[in-house]
């Protein structure tokens, strides 16, 4: 097991095994001290390593009957019961599943202030008559607040009733079903309280955290970035994948480090193609004069000629841009799209591009019935949508018609409690509507929908199961179907609910199984765009396509009307998805016509690209 790193800054290639150090720390821990006092975090950053801990005591027994817990915050006012309450997502990630019992969770029920006072002092005292943290674990938001200890917190601070940020309540809007039903208030261990526990990890992941990430680690220590504060502790630790370290200088410029390597190919692309992007100037005319304004003046020693390096990244990125090269020609192509739009809005152009010389299946592996507000369920209902109508009526109970339905889903509608899940007729309805936009979209690039459904889905709540061998079992027999040489995957796994990273661990186990039972090797690429983009320098496919094919792509995204001003679009891009795709494609080609590897074009005849990441088969 790990010993505590004496970096304070750790990077790892990913989130997983990120959480599995982590969870391995954590039991080094234990295993030393099995009465250790545990300081715990909530949210999406560190449900791998509580799944871990579970995995830990399950299969090699670590006992947690000694620990102590305490929990960083609560909403308030929230009920232990609702399904956005810490209570319930400790139980139900971690306390149910181990043997600890002696674990403390703020209250968020209603109640005075005083009240609320006398509680928070009252949780100070139990933390000390334990004997104070030995370790905390935390995550980091967007505004830098750690626990929800938002910007302004003073250093001092203690647990207290706080103000939420309205970044922080946007960022929960969609567990809340919007963003009027996030309370404006919790409460909160202080970051007095955090900094006094003996070690603190930090936990990061995702591009979408990197901006905040690189002013807690680079920028002043300032109440402004309260997770700045962190870094007067002598035994911190960050964890962070490689995304959320990108802005990081050690990371994002690894060129100028004092023993940067350029024999390798890699180092010197990435660093041409920084320079030229940093001096908006062609990779064909950059010059030594510019490596040593742009403090990579190293290269120019390190080789024994700059143009035949500019030259070597130039043949390499134009064989990146073709589609000769690259393009599959009479071959079986599976996509992955985890929710019903994401292949239309990541890789809708090159899906149209592929289906022309080959045979194209789109498996969808959730329905996304969560995203389809009631309101266009009714209005469809009103409008006696076909394939709703059809459904109704062969699912219907006998004696009762198409009207006696529609009643019982308007009724259901406006009387039930908030936060109330979906009733299973309802949750049905939504499901067809999206299996229908998709499918329209989906024949019009000429592929083949396979709706999946993935159990680990269908909850009727945010929080979803976990995978099981029947969502791998599914998976398999699309596989088995498909026999693709090809496999499109999301390579963004940052999508507010996971959805895109489970599916793709129920890929990637019953491609596993797959492979060993005799199915041929497959090449994988990996998309992005409905939340995050590949930098150039990480593209290892360049789908470049026309204005004509970007107006086809779009109406494909638009099919997807139940997503149009999306009830869960991501809080970090207020644009409509269709807006994110044009400009994010668009940007990717300016991106290599700036570097020279596109001819420039006109406003009125843009080109476009989509990118890719290539992992060849075996």
């Amino acid at each position: 097991m790990p010993e505590l790193p004496n970096k304070p800054v750790q990077v790892r290639p990913s989130y997983n095994v990120i959480c599995k150090e982590v969870a391995q720390r954590i039991a080094q821990l234990v295993l030393k001290k099995p009465d250790a006092v545990l300081g715990l975090a909530t949210g999406s950053t560190p449900i791998r390593v509580y799944a871990e801990l579970v995995r830990l005591h399950r299969e090699e027994g670590l006992d947690f009957s000694h620990v102590t817990t305490f929990n960083l915050d609560e909403y308030f006012p929230l009920s232990a019961t609702a399904p956005q309450s810490y209570h319930r997502f400790m139980r139900e990630h971690l306390f149910d599943h181990i043997n600890c019992q002696n674990f403390h969770i703020l209250e968020g029920w209603p109640r005075g202030d005083e009240q609320i006072q006398a509680d928070c002092r009252r949780y100070e005292e139990m933390i000390e008559q334990a004997g104070g943290l030995d370790l905390q674990l935390l995550g980091i938001g967007r505004t830098g607040h750690i626990g929800f200890n938002e910007p302004g917190s003073p250093r001092d601070a203690r647990t207290r009733l706080v103000t939420l940020d309205y970044v922080t309540r946007a960022d929960a809007a969609a567990d809340f079903f919007g963003l009027e039903n996030v309370p404006v208030r919790a409460i909160t261990m202080g970051i007095g309280t955090i900094i006094e526990a003996r070690e603190i990890i930090l936990i990061a992941s995702g591009q979408h955290k990197a901006d905040i990430v690189q002013q807690a680690l680079e920028g002043k220590i300032t109440s402004k970035v309260p997770a700045s504060f962190l870094r007067e502790h002598p035994h911190v630790t960050f964890y962070l994948d490689e995304a959320a370290s990108s802005l990081l200088t050690e990371y994002a410029k690894p060129w100028r480090a004092p023993d940067a390597d350029f024999s390798d190919f890699d180092l010197r692309r990435r660093a041409l193609i920084a320079v030229s992007q940093e001096l908006d100037k062609p990779l064909a005319k950059i010059t030594t004069q510019d490596l040593r304004l742009s403090g990579s003046a190293k290269l120019s020693h390190a080789v024994p000629s700059l143009e035949a390096v500019i030259q070597e990244v130039e043949r390499d990125l134009q064989s990146r841009v073709s589609d000769k090269a690259n393009m599959p020609v009479n071959k079986n192509v599976f996509c992955l799209s985890p929710h019903p739009d994401d292949d239309v809005i990541c890789c809708g152009a090159t899906l149209i591009k592929i289906a022309g010389d080959n045979k194209v299946t789109v498996a969808y592996g959730v329905n996304g019935s969560m995203a389809v507000r009631d309101k266009d369920v009714l209005a469809l209902l009103r409008s006696r949508h076909s394939r709703l109508v059809s459904y109704i009526e062969e699912n219907a109970p006998p004696g009762k018609s198409f009207e006696d339905i529609f009643d019982e889903v308007r009724q259901f509608i406006f009387e039930r409690e908030n936060h109330e899940p979906d009733s299973p007729l309802l949750t049905d309805l939504k499901r067809l509507v999206r299996e229908g936009e998709a499918a329209d979209a989906c024949r019009k690039m000429g592929a083949k929908p396979n709706f999946l459904n993935l159990p680990f889905y269908n909850t009727g709540e945010i929080a979803k199961n976990p995978i099981g061998q029947a969502d791998v079992d599914i998976m398999l027999r699309a596989l088995r179907e498909a026999q693709p040489d090809l496999v499109l995957l999301t390579g963004e796994l940052v999508d507010p609910h996971g959805t895109h990273e489970m599916c793709g661990a129920a890929f990637n186990q019953a491609s596993e199984m797959y492979l060993k039972e005799g199915g041929k090797p497959f090449d994988r690429w990996y998309y992005r765009g409905a939340w995050d983009e590949y930098l150039v320098w990480e593209g290892d496919y360049f789908s470049i396509f026309n204005k004509e094919l970007m107006e086809r792509k779009i109406g494909l995204i638009l099919d997807h009307i139940s997503q149009l001003d999306p009830l869960f679009p991501g809080t970090r891009d207020p644009r409509e998805f269709y807006e994110r795709a044009r400009d994010r494609n668009r940007a990717n080609a300016r991106q290599l016509q700036q570097l020279g590897v596109l001819p420039p074009s006109r406003s009125f005849n843009p080109i476009y690209a989509e990118v890719f990441q290539v992992n060849p088969g075996d």
